[in-house]
C-alpha cells in the first residue's frame, strides 16, 4: 500500500497521529467545524487543490447521517472544494403493512441536517424510493425465489447510489459536479499509469475495507468517484469528527441489510414470497427429518432455524425445483470440501477482464523486482503479463472428484485473490475462464464453508480490485433427486408467481 498514489498506508499513519493529538484536547465540545484544520496527510484522498494544480472541484457528497460520510464531507470542505451534500431517501414509508415506519430514515435525515448546519454546507434530499425498489429490492426477491443468496448492498452502490443518483445529477444538475463522494472505506489510484484507468484499491483498514461492496461499479462510474475517508481506522475517524465538532461523532454504525431497517429478514421474505412447506432431508441417508416453510428461508451453511433435535444440523444443499432442504451433522467433514466454485455474470471495475492465456487461465503482472528488462535508468517496455505461478495444472480434480493438490498449491502461490463476502479474509485463488469468457472456474487455497449461489466473488490483483462475478448454483444432483423423489414438491410456475397469485386472490377476497 505504501506505493499507492495517494498512499493509503500514509493516510492511516497520519490518522493515527491525528487521533492521538485529538485525545489530548480537553475542550472538543467547544470546537466549531469551521475552525477545524486537518493535517495535509488527512487530505490525501481528497485531491486537494494544492496538489492538484490548484483545481477546485465541485463535489456532490452522499450524506447518510453516519459518521463516515460526515467525515468525508468535512475533509472535502477542509481541502478547499465546493461541496454540496445529498441525502438519498430510499427507505419505504407505506409498504410492508406499515412495518417500514420503524426504519430510521427520518432520524438519519435529522442528523444529516445537523452535520450540514455545523459545516455550513447546503443539503438536498433526493427521493429514490422507486428506483431502489426496482433495482435492488425487487431484484433481491427474485434471487431469493430462485434459491440464491443475493447481496443487495452491492447493487445499492452500483445501481442506486452511483447509478440512479448519477442519472439524477445529469438531469437536474447537468455538468455541474466533477465528482461524487461517499464515506466508503476504499481508495482510488489515479496516478499509477498513463492508460487513464482509475484503480480501486484496498483501504488501509482491512477490517473495515469496503471494496467488496464497490466491485460491481463500472470503470466509468469509478472515474467520477472520490472516497475521502480512504483507510482511516474507525477510532481515528471518530477523532476527526470530534475535532471538527460534528454532532454525530459518537453515533453508532448502522448494521444489517440496507433495505430492511428493523424488519426481520424472515418476515420480509414471508411477506413477499409466502410459505410453502417442504421436506428437510438428511443428506447422507435420505431420511426425512422434518418440515420447513420454504427453501427460500434457508442458505447453505446455515445452522439456526431448522428446528431439528439431535444436532447441530447445517443446511448442506437445496433442491430448489423440488422444495427440499438437505441437512447434515457432518458439515465440516473432509469429504465435503468446499474449495472450488463456478462463477459468471462478471463485472470488471478495472475496465476489462484480466488477460488470459490460450487455455483460459487468468494472467497477472509479475512483481516489479521479477520483471525482466533494461537496467535501471533505461526505458523499459510495458510490463508483460505473466501467468500466476504455478498455473500449469494437470486437471482441476483428482480421480475422486476432489480438488487436486496441484490446483490448491497454485491457488496458494497466486497473486490473484478473491473475497467471497465482506471482511478482511480473502483467498489466494486461480481463475480459469470458459472459452467465451462469460464464466469461469475458481479454486481457492483452502475451504470456505459458506459458499452460496448468488453471492458475489470479488477478485483482486494484489491490492487492486479487478471486479466481481456471481457464484453459480451447482447443478442438481441427479442421484439425490432420484433417491428422494418421494420428498419432492415441485412448485409449478415458480415461487414468486405463486406468491403473487396468492396476494391477488387475497386482495380480491378482501
Amino acid at each position: 500500500l505504501a506505493d499507492l498514489a495517494p498512499s493509503a498506508a500514509a493516510a492511516v499513519a497520519a490518522a493515527s497521529s491525528a487521533a492521538t493529538a485529538a485525545s489530548a484536547s480537553d475542550d472538543r465540545e467547544n470546537v466549531s467545524a469551521s475552525s477545524f484544520v486537518p493535517t495535509p496527510d488527512l487530505l490525501r484522498h481528497c485531491e486537494p487543490p494544492a496538489s492538484n494544480g490548484g483545481r477546485v472541484l465541485k463535489i456532490a457528497v452522499l450524506l447518510s447521517g453516519g459518521v463516515d460520510s460526515s467525515v468525508a464531507l468535512t475533509l472535502l470542505k477542509a481541502a478547499g472544494h465546493d461541496v454540496t451534500a445529498f441525502y438519498l431517501q430510499i427507505w419505504f414509508q407505506e409498504d410492508f403493512r406499515n412495518y417500514w415506519d420503524q426504519c430510521p430514515w427520518e432520524d438519519d435525515l435529522r442528523v444529516a441536517r445537523g452535520v450540514c448546519d455545523a459545516l455550513d454546507v447546503p443539503l438536498r434530499v433526493v427521493p429514490l424510493t422507486d428506483a431502489y425498489w426496482d433495482l435492488v429490492v425487487s431484484k433481491s426477491i427474485d434471487e431469493i425465489a430462485k434459491g440464491r443468496t443475493p447481496n443487495p448492498d452491492i447493487w445499492c452502490n452500483s445501481r442506486v447510489k452511483f447509478g440512479a443518483f448519477r442519472d439524477h445529477l445529469a438531469k437536474a444538475h447537468p455538468a455541474e459536479f466533477d465528482r461524487v463522494a461517499s464515506g466508503h472505506y476504499a481508495a482510488t489510484d489515479r496516478n499509477s499509469g498513463d492508460d487513464g484507468i482509475v484503480r480501486l484499491v484496498l483501504s488501509g483498514d482491512l477490517h473495515k475495507d469496503q471494496t467488496y461492496f464497490l466491485a460491481h461499479l463500472s470503470q466509468q462510474q469509478l472515474k467520477h468517484l472520490c472516497f475521502p475517508v480512504g483507510g482511516l481506522p474507525k477510532e481515528a475517524l471518530r477523532g476527526v469528527a470530534r475535532d471538527a465538532g460534528l454532532p454525530n461523532a459518537d453515533r453508532k454504525d448502522s448494521q444489517g441489510i440496507c433495505f430492511l431497517g428493523k424488519v426481520k429478514f424472515s418476515e420480509f421474505v414471508a411477506e413477499h414470497l409466502g410459505e410453502i412447506e417442504g421436506a428437510i432431508v438428511e443428506l447422507e441417508t435420505g431420511k426425512r427429518l422434518g418440515t420447513h416453510k420454504g427453501f427460500w428461508f434457508h442458505t447453505i451453511g446455515q445452522r439456526s432455524g431448522l428446528r431439528l433435535s439431535g444436532g447441530p444440523w447445517y443446511v448442506a444443499a437445496k433442491d430448489v425445483e423440488g422444495n427440499v432442504v438437505y441437512a447434515t451433522r457432518e458439515y465440516y467433514a473432509v469429504e465435503k470440501k468446499r474449495d472450488a466454485f463456478e462463477v459468471g455474470e462478471f463485472s470488471w471495475v478495472s475496465g476489462a477482464p484480466p488477460p488470459r492465456d490460450e487455455n483460459g487461465w487468468a494472467l497477472g503482472i509479475k512483481p516489479e523486482e521479477e520483471k525482466e528488462g533494461p537496467s535501471s535508468g533505461e526505458e523499459r517496455d510495458a510490463p508483460s503479463a505473466a501467468i500466476h505461478p504455478p498455473m500449469a495444472i494437470t486437471g482441476k480434480t483428482n480421480r475422486a472428484g476432489e480438488t487436486s493438490a496441484a490446483a490448491t498449491a497454485a491457488a496458494k502461490a497466486s497473486n490473484l485473490f478473491v473475497k467471497v463476502r465482506h471482511g478482511e479474509n480473502r483467498y489466494g485463488c486461480t481463475l480459469r475462464f470458459s472459452e467465451d469468457g462469460e464464466s469461469g472456474s475458481v479454486v481457492i487455497e483452502r475451504d470456505d464453508q459458506g459458499l452460496a449461489a448468488g453471492q458475489f466473488a470479488v477478485f483482486y490483483e494484489g491490492e487492486t480490485c479487478l471486479g466481481c462475478g456471481v457464484i453459480a448454483a451447482k447443478k442438481p444432483d441427479a442421484a439425490l433427486i432420484a433417491r428422494d423423489a418421494q420428498h419432492r414438491t415441485v412448485i409449478e410456475g415458480g415461487v414468486r408467481r405463486v406468491a403473487e397469485d396468492r396476494k391477488r386472490a387475497a386482495e380480491s377476497a378482501a
